[in-house]
């Protein structure tokens, strides 16, 4: 069945496709990347942000639960620095990490966030997994001069066993 629509018909459509079509938005905030001298990251900042722009992303979650323990010290990275961090990776991937070799996964100012497969072959973490490691991190083990140092093990998904991971959030 074909639609056949008349020329009438479109012009008659399109005031009312320009009300379904999301109005501009005032963006509110700047994120910390902004504020923070040592940036390594240039962020666009828009007074205007088009709500028909925003799309959903999906999360990569390659882990399970995680053991935590502080390991916090003058030498620790700072907050602002693993907040922006977070900010960085937001938008998605994952890192193969390998048997033996301890990576750094994710890197930006004094903060740096590393991990390992402790047993078998290899492994992934996905951003998401970071992002709550190091949001857990700051929560439970904020310092009172603004540094946060951590590390733990967790189960993460391989090619089709989990795998044990060893994992870190300390200086650069």
């Amino acid at each position: 069945m074909k639609l056949l629509l008349s020329p009438c018909a479109i012009l008659l459509a399109l005031p009312l496709l320009a009300l379904a079509i999301p109005n501009a938005i005032q963006a509110s905030s700047v994120s910390q990347a902004e504020k923070l001298p040592n940036k390594t990251v240039a962020i666009e900042v828009n007074d205007q942000v088009d709500a028909a722009s925003f799309r959903l992303r999906k999360r990569t979650n390659q882990c399970g639960h995680s053991t935590f323990e502080n390991r916090g010290s003058e030498a620790s990275p700072l907050i602002s620095d693993c907040e922006v961090l977070m900010w960085n990776i937001r938008n998605g991937g994952r890192w193969r990490l390998s048997t033996g070799t301890y990576r750094t996964v994710a890197t930006y100012g004094t903060c740096a966030f590393g991990a390992e497969v402790t047993n078998y072959w290899y492994t992934y973490i996905g951003h998401q997994d970071v992002i709550d490691l190091i949001r857990d991190s700051i929560r439970d083990f904020r310092r009172h001069d603004g540094k946060v140092g951590s590390r733990g093990e967790m189960e993460c998904m391989g090619d089709v066993l989990e795998r044990r991971v060893r994992w870190g959030l300390y200086h650069t």
